[in-house]
């Protein structure tokens, strides 16, 4: 995992997030996702290898707001 995204526990609460960013939110929470901006990553949704859903978010983006 990239070592400057931070997990976030709670699904709402990421996608409050992303609209604090600026990043559309995906259409399923369901799904791997990932969203990018040049060769970083700013948000990504990944399954874990028991298939549960883990959110991410490069937390350096919500001080800059």
């Amino acid at each position: 995992m990239d070592s400057h995204l931070t997990e976030i526990r709670n699904a709402h609460l990421f996608m409050e997030y992303l609209t604090c960013i600026g990043v559309k939110s995906p259409r399923s929470r369901r799904d791997e996702w990932e969203c990018t901006d040049k060769d970083r990553v700013l948000a990504r949704i990944k399954k874990d290898r028991h298939g549960n859903l883990k959110f991410f978010i490069c937390a350096a983006l919500l001080s800059r707001k």
